[in-house]
Parts: structure tokens; sequence; C-alpha cells
């Protein structure tokens, strides 16, 4: 039961337990300050006053050691989570130190509703507050007023770029920064170009000459080095689609990009919401349909000076979100004289490399429990540069925090002159307010300890944070990483129960004596490191779990199994549990008994519902999402809302069949895509040999293959008689195992 606090985050400390020191973020604070490079700085900042905040910054000088640049990949169309545009940076040999998610976006398709520049180059147009970055790394924020006009036969009309074709949004010039292929629902009329450029920057003029046309097409080929211009065949403008239909294929189009005199030479620019903060003060009219909601947010600011604010604050995981009024009034009162809202909710994601680490980590809580694909970032890169000798030490935790007697590991980590990591001289450990064994940290009474590390000339200090009395507890099955609300037992049935106290977002390190159990005695019993066992009798109670002057009480059923087909049947364990935390459903037999029929199969859409239950997502979030399959009306009115969201997230998308999606909702779900749905979920891939030591491992689809290799080494799926039988049909009793094993 003992646990360890073992820290994601590496470096030097700056840690302040302040009380209303930072602006709207009002009540008990917790601050912890990281530098990841000369010019860039993560804050974390905890509160806990009329509502709990946790919020991450990073803090950007310009003209620095990092360089603040605007990624999406290849194509506009699409999306990317952060981990993989990340990569997608480093195989161009960058360090991605900061990022932070950027654009809102058409959801089907990813193409941002704003303006995108990249490296000088016009990549989509837009006019909204847009955020701009100069050569010199400096930022502006404010409306570009981008203007494209095509003028040609029947005149000149202002026109989008590289924008979805619809009935109402005019003539849409295509270049292959959107895709390879126009991609659009509508059918369309389409000229294409050959043209005397190949790329379009904020302030230029282009002549095109028409070598082709195809009209009542949905997807046609952008050309390389070419342009398309579209526009719907349905179109409201049906004068233009007139003057259209004079272009010839021989004649010569001219199109003229211009922009107000500030955006002319930005060499990345990227389109956001709406203004938080103008002129020093804070906005409080805003248009946004979840503006007076508390969601997570997304913000970017600048100070007098042109420091740069990125800001993001978390809902969930103790944080309650901000509407967007008390966003406007906590970026003022961090010193923004402009701030522009970005995507938030699920979008929500800032990220880090810490100083002497090679790995790139999600710092804060996304909405929807995994990063999100999202149209584009925000990253602040450095060239990646073979290492040399190590100038620094960082250590890490670097924000830690503990109860007395509470043990943390600590690591140290190397970086030199320009933070790129560097091998590890040999340390000695030493500390006050507490003992050193080795590098592991026992913590001493109440105060503000010191670990220090000394090696090859070179020293790193970091504070931990020893407390009495958490703020808060929760408590866990010791298999599971779910904070209980409530627990529902079978009669006999043992549970291991962990306790995790926090103290103002941060997790204390503990001893098991650090808490105190108590049972209802009618309920069965608990011991001191907080095994519950379920007494006999049906009966309803309260367990208590205390760690110096706080608790907490959730609540205990103890009661019979309710399937009378599970009693002797091998995933009874995992069936009880989770139809008793609401994630599975059960039905009557003839005879009016429960029944969970556990060796029948499963159908897809059954077992997105059960998946999403055990997700807990609010599937209210996503009734008014649309499907782009063409058999959506199979699914049952009861699994609707659940495949929405499933879909919406990235689990369920369908395969294709004669140019059209299909769900099949009816079908039977195999084995290998159960595992690869599961997957999805925590982002889990894996390209091991894991899979070989099954007999059949060659049976398994090409696409699924790293989902199934992460499953087998998570223990989510272990074979049957030493086969996977990847394309076998799942039961609900594998399903129940596969859910629990997730958790």
């Amino acid at each position: 039961m003992k646990r360890l606090l073992t820290g994601i985050l590496a470096g030097t400390l700056s840690l302040a337990l302040l009380a209303g020191a930072v602006g709207a973020v009002s009540g008990a604070n917790r601050q912890t300050e990281l530098a990841l490079a000369d010019a860039l700085t993560l804050q974390r900042t905890y509160a806990d006053g009329d509502g709990a905040v946790k919020e991450q910054i990073l803090a950007y000088t310009p003209g620095g050691d990092v360089e603040p640049v605007v990624v999406y990949g290849d194509t506009l169309y699409g999306r990317s989570t952060m981990d993989y545009l990340q990569a997608y940076m480093a195989d161009k040999d960058f360090t991605v130190v900061g990022a932070v998610n950027a654009a809102f976006f058409d959801m089907s398709t990813g193409i941002p509703y704003g303006m995108v520049v990249t490296d000088g180059v016009l990549r989509t147009s837009g006019n909204v507050p847009t955020v701009g970055i100069e050569e010199d790394g400096s930022l502006v924020i404010g409306t570009p007023n981008l203007k494209v006009t095509m003028t040609y036969v029947g005149g000149d009309t202002e026109i989008s770029y590289n924008k979805a074709l619809t009935e109402t949004n005019g003539f849409c010039l295509y270049s292959q920064d959107y895709d390879y292929v126009t991609k659009n629902s509508h059918k369309g009329y389409y000229l294409v170009l050959e043209a005397d450029r190949t790329e379009l920057t904020t302030d230029c003029t282009m002549e095109a000459k028409v070598v082709d046309i195809e009209t009542d097409a949905s997807k046609i080929d952008i050309p390389e080095d070419g342009f398309v211009v579209g526009l719907a065949m349905d179109t409201a403008y049906s004068s233009a689609m007139a003057s259209v239909k004079k272009v010839k294929k021989g004649d010569t189009l001219t199109f003229t990009v211009t922009v107000d005199k500030a955006w002319k030479d930005v060499a990345y620019a990227v389109g956001g919401g709406e203004l938080l903060v103008e002129n020093g003060k804070a906005l409080s009219d805003f248009t946004l349909d979840t503006a007076d909601k508390e969601v997570a947010r997304t913000a970017l600011g600048l100070k007098t000076n042109g420091d740069v604010v990125v800001y993001t604050v978390d809902k969930g995981s103790g944080s309650d979100g901000l509407t967007l009024e008390a966003l406007a009034r906590r970026m003022q009162d961090l010193g923004c004289v402009t701030a522009v809202n970005l995507d938030g909710g699920g979008s929500t994601c800032l990220g880090v490399t810490q100083p002497g680490d090679t790995a790139f980590t999600t710092v804060n809580n996304p909405s929807d429990g995994k990063q999100r694909e999202c149209a584009n970032y925000i990253f602040f890169v450095r060239p990646t540069k073979t290492a040399g000798a190590a100038t620094r030490l960082h250590l890490y935790p670097y924000d830690a925090a503990a109860l007395p007697g509470g043990q943390i590991d600590f690591t140290a980590k190397a970086t030199d002159r320009n933070y790129m990591a560097a091998s590890v001289p040999t340390v000695t450990w030493t500390a006050s307010g507490g003992f050193m064994d080795g590098s592991t940290f026992t913590a001493g009474s109440a105060g503000t300890a010191t670990v220090k590390a000394s090696g090859g000339g070179l020293n790193a200090s970091a504070s931990v944070l020893v407390v009495e009395s958490p703020t808060s507890l929760e408590v866990y099955r010791e298999d599971q990483d779910k904070a209980l609300e409530s627990l529902t037992l079978e009669n006999g049935a043992e549970v291991d129960l962990t306790a995790r106290a926090l103290y103002l977002g941060t997790e204390l390190a503990a001893r098991d004596d650090s808490f105190t159990w108590e049972l209802s005695p009618e309920l069965g019993t608990v011991t001191e490191d907080g095994l519950l066992t379920a007494g006999e009798d049906s009966a309803k109670g309260t367990l208590t779990v205390s760690c110096g002057e706080t608790s907490v009480s959730i609540p205990v059923e103890v009661k019979g199994n309710p399937f009378v087909d599970t009693r002797n049947h091998w995933a009874k364990e995992y069936i009880t549990a989770l139809y008793f935390e609401g994630v599975l459903e059960g039905s009557k037999n003839s005879a009016g008994e429960m029944v969970y029929r556990p060796d029948d199969s499963m159908t897809r859409q059954e077992f997105i519902c059960a998946l999403i239950r055990w997700l807990d997502i609010d599937v209210s979030e996503y009734q008014s999402a649309d499907m782009p399959f063409a058999d959506k009306d199979q699914i049952a009115s009861w699994a609707e809302d659940a495949m929405k969201a499933a879909y919406r997230l990235g689990y369920v998308t369908g395969s294709g069949s004669g140019g059209k999606l299909y769900v099949s909702p009816t079908d039977t779900i195999t084995r290998e895509e159960a595992m690869t749905i599961l997957a999805r979920t925590s982002n889990s891939e894996s390209y091991t040999d894991a899979l070989e030591r099954f007999s059949d491992a060659d049976t398994v689809s090409s696409w699924a293959v790293p989902a199934l290799t992460a499953m087998v080494e998570q223990g989510v799926i272990d074979g049957v008689d030493g086969k996977l039988l990847p394309r076998g049909n799942v039961t609900r009793a594998q399903v129940a195992k596969m859910l629990y094993a997730m958790e």
C-alpha cells in the first residue's frame, strides 16, 4: 500500500505558498515555477477560493533562445494531437520546449476558421482576432483584414483560400496546403490552374492560366505546383456561377492578396476567438456559445513590454474551469494589455519538454481525458543539437509536497549551456527538514524542506513542502485510477483500497499509517491499510478516511450478486463490479430474473455505450454532433448520443466502402476492433514484438497491430490458449474484463 511520489517534471524549483497574491485567482494558492529555457518559463498555480482553479502558464520573452512557430503538419485538412506534431517537429530536428493548442476549427475537417501563416507563406484565409509572430519572435494580436481577390472575365470578387466549399462560402481557391484533393461534401464547379508562383503570401499578386475545367465534382486533384478554384454547384451566388462558366481553358486569372501593413511581414499567424483584453481593459460582452460556462480555456496575451503570456486552465481533476469573463479578468490581472481567446474545452492542452528530459510531457489535464486532435498549435522550439558538457543540474520532482514521514524518490538530470539533455555526473544527495537514503527523501516535520544534489562541480536544489493536514482526500481501488464517489460490493467481496492526500492540487507523499480507516460495522471490516471485506448481509453505510484534520466519507452498499447467470462464471468479479459502477447493464429473462448473458457476443453500439459509460463522458455535450456515416440511421436511439461522443472523440472512425463511410452499429464487434478502440481512449500504441508469443499473431490486421501490442503489454488482453483470436467476436464477459483491466 505504500505510495512513493514520483514526480513527472524535472528542473529547478521556485515555490511560493500564497494567499490572494495572483489576482483573480483568490483564496489559498500554491504556485510553482520551472525555467524551460532562458526565455521560457512554466508557471503552475492551484487556487482554492470561491472555486478551485488549476492553471498552467508559459511566460515567454521574445528574442531569447526559443522561437514561437505555428504548426499543423503537412496539410490543413485533418487534425493531429500535440504529441504527434511534437514528433513531427522532432523529425525536422527541432526540440519542442513548450506548446499550446491554438485555433478554433471545424471538427469534421480540421480546417481552422481564421488565417494561418507558416514560414511566411499564407496557408488559409480568415479574418478573426489573430496572433501574428514576427521574424524576431515578437508577437502581435489583432484582425489582419486579409483579402484574397480574383479578377476574371466577369469582373473581380473576394474569395476564400483553402476553406471547405459550401453553398454560401462563395469562391474558394485551393493549393496542396489544403490537401491533395479538394475533399468537399458539396459538388462543385472547378477551374484547374497553372500559376506563375507556387505559394501565396499576405502581400502578393499571382497570374494563373486555366488548364482544365471539371464540373459537378466533389473531389478533384489539386496539382502539386498549381491551384484550383471551386464554386458550389448549388451556390447561393447564381450570377457568380454564370460568370465562372464564361471562363475557358487558356484564360488568365489574377489573384491579389492584401493585408493591413502590420501583418505584411509576419512569419507565422494563427486565428483565434474573441478579444479578451483590449488596451489594458478586460472585456465582458462575448458571443461564444460557452461564454457563460465554466470550462477549460486557452488564451494568449501580450504585456506592455512585449512579453507573452500563454494561459490554460483545466476543467475537472479538481479544477472548475472559467467563464470567458473570468478568463478576461485573469489575463488582465496577469498584466496583459491585449489578449485573445483560443480554442478551449476538450481542445485545451499545454505541454513542455522539461530541462534534462528528452520526452515531451502534457502538463495540464485535458477535459477529454487525453489529448484531443486539433487543427494547429503554437510551439516554442529550438534547433536540436548534439549535447555538450553538462552546465546545469535539475532535480525532479521540482514541485514535491509530503506529509511528515512521506517518502519521495528524486532524480537528477543535466543540460548543457543550450538546455540540451546532457550526461548526468555522479551526484551526492543531502537534505534539510528530512533525511536522504540515496536519492529517496523522507520528510520530517511540517515546513519547507530542501533536497540538494552535487556532482561534477554542479549543484542543484529543490524545495519540498511538508504539511500536517491535506486540503482534500481521495479514495481509490488499488487496481484503478479513478477516485471513488461511492462503492457497491457483493456480499463477502474483498477490495484493496488506497488513499491519496492532496494539498492545493499536489499529491502528498504519505505512509500507510498517515491515514485512519473507519467503516460502518454493518458493512463488514476494514484494516488499517485499507483492505475492506464486505459482510454477508445486505447493508448500507459509510467508509471514512482521515488524515490530520481532513477527512472524506463515501457511501458504501453491500448486496448480493444481481445476475443469476454469473454466479459461477470466471468473469463474475469484473461483471459485478462494473455493473455496480453503472458501466454494464443486464436484462430480465422469461422468469423475470436479472441476467447478464456473459457468453453472448456484443454489438459495436453496445460496446461503445459501455465504453462511454466507463469513461464517464457526458453524452449530452455531443447531442448536436453530426456523424458522416451512411448507415447512421441504423444506430439505435439508446446508443445514438454515445456513438456521437465516440465519433467526436476519435474513438470510432468507421470504414470506407464505395466512397461512403460506414459504422456498422449492429454488427458484432471483433476482438481486434475492440482493442483498437480501447487503445484510442488512452493514445496507446506499441511497436514491440509482444505479439510474437501468440501462434496466430500473423492473422492480426495490419491496422490493429500497434493497438493490440499495447493492450497485450498493458495486460488488457492475454489471449486464449496461446492465441489472440483477433477476428473472433468479443463476448460480454470479455468486455467486462477488458474494461476492468483498463482501469
